[in-house]
């Protein structure tokens, strides 16, 4: 058992490897009466191409088969999963992104009787044709869902918009083709690669006892007999950096418009900086927020003006090349809308007040984080598959925190690959 100290705040996360690879992060809270516990595996919607160590070709599954996976594991030779969970009084779900598929249980009682099953349930392997025929139509209408839902295609009409050959391009529920295609080879074939304990962790937040954790997730992975983990190898996708389609304007079942304004900045571009991934993040969230946050001027001039129903909802990711930021907005005037932020792009800037809140602001909220149980699961799951690791001195990077670095990073904030998305009201 190893103690993950957290810098800066009276915490340390629980940590052990499971002789067959599977890694277990274990933080107990006694202030809540109930218990998160999430299995996951690296495994999303972008990995389509993949080999493991000892194989010389890549193999090529249909997108969206992370996602199908996910909705057959809930079927089981004794029924439904979910049932189970349900009599026991706690609830469960699923859900696939691109680079992982999360299992979760939330529950009050029965903590063994829960954490055994989840185990079990998704490391049992149960498909047949008969399942992966059956599920098609569940997984098309849940896409068609999708394609109704603006939210939805705000954003992956931005993601079309931008990338040429990133997998991001798609659905990660893939498209209804793809479904069609989805074989039960298909099923088998992900699943044996990428469900194998050596790519897979549990993470159990809560009201729980956490040497008991460890001792039922040992007892459980000894009875189970695996094959040695091998390597698994993604093939590399080239993406160029011009935008696919620098404008598309679509009509969509909304009553005022929505845009979303697409950045794909190289990540060569901060290179000079010599910031590690979390430090440039770090310093990108306080510049981003300080600029068109919700206590920014520039939110506040566009709500007072009625140009914004709301804020502006940032979202902000890293593909292996570039880092992308959106800009999400309802407005009934996006001319304007467009037209001013396109002026406040060109001139982002942070002040030494305003770093200084921002990073305040940022170490408050992680140490409240620690008493919410969904956003520290959360947070541990995102360093994980971002960083490959947890990261443990956050305080020290918020302390260290430079405004001459902040204004060279604000600087490389550019607008030259730029997308702009407007979904318009349908035509009456």
């Amino acid at each position: 058992m190893k103690r993950i100290k957290i810098d800066g705040v009276d915490e340390k996360i629980i940590y052990e490897q499971m002789p067959n690879g599977l890694d277990v992060y274990l933080l107990p809270n006694k202030k809540v009466k109930n218990f998160y516990m999430t299995f996951n595996t690296k495994f999303g919607s972008l990995y389509t191409e993949f080999k493991k160590n000892n194989e010389n070709t890549y193999t090529k599954i249909p997108n969206g088969v992370a996602h199908f996976l996910e909705h057959l594991k809930f079927k089981t030779a004794n029924g439904d999963a979910m049932e189970y969970f349900a009599d026991l009084g706690s609830s469960a779900n699923a859900y696939t992104s691109f680079k992982v598929t999360c299992y979760e249980v939330y529950g009050f009682n029965h903590f063994k009787e829960n954490l055994d099953y989840l185990l079990d349930f998704v490391q049992t392997p149960f498909f047949n044709k008969e399942m992966v025929e059956g599920e098609k139509g569940i997984i098309t209408e849940e896409i068609k869902m999708y394609e109704d839902n603006p939210t939805t295609n705000l954003s992956f009409e931005m993601n079309r918009s931008l990338f040429h050959n990133d997998h991001r391009k798609y659905l990660v529920s893939g498209t209804v083709a793809d479904v069609k295609k989805t074989t039960l080879k298909d099923i088998e074939t992900a699943y044996n690669t990428f469900y194998h304990p050596s790519n897979m962790f549990v993470i159990i937040t809560g009201n729980f006892n956490p040497e008991e954790a460890l001792a039922i997730i040992e007892q459980n992975q000894s009875s189970k007999n695996f094959p040695v983990g091998k390597e698994i190898k993604l093939k590399n996708i080239a993406e160029p950096a011009k935008v696919v389609k620098e404008l598309s304007e679509v009509k969509c079942n909304v009553e005022i418009p929505k845009v979303n304004i697409g950045l794909k900045i190289p990540l060569s571009s901060f290179k000079s900086l010599k910031l590690d991934e979390v430090e440039l993040n770090i310093y990108l969230s306080s510049i981003l927020n300080s600029n068109f946050g919700r206590t920014s001027e520039l939110k506040e001039r566009l709500t007072r003006g009625n140009v914004i129903t709301d804020g502006i909802v940032i979202q902000r990711y890293n593909t292996d090349d570039y880092i992308v930021i959106n800009f999400l907005a309802e407005t009934p005037y996006p001319e304007r809308y467009l037209s001013i932020m396109k002026e406040a792009l060109k001139n982002i800037t942070i002040s030494e007040e305003e770093l200084l809140r921002k990073k305040r602001v940022a170490i408050s909220n992680f140490i409240l984080s620690f008493d919410d149980i969904d956003t520290i699961n959360t947070w541990i799951q995102s360093d994980i598959i971002l960083y490959g690791d947890i990261r443990t001195n956050l305080f020290e990077l918020y302390n260290a925190l430079d405004l001459n670095i902040a204004k060279k990073v604000a600087d490389k904030i550019s607008d030259k690959n730029m997308a702009v998305v407007i979904l318009e009201p349908n035509d009456e």
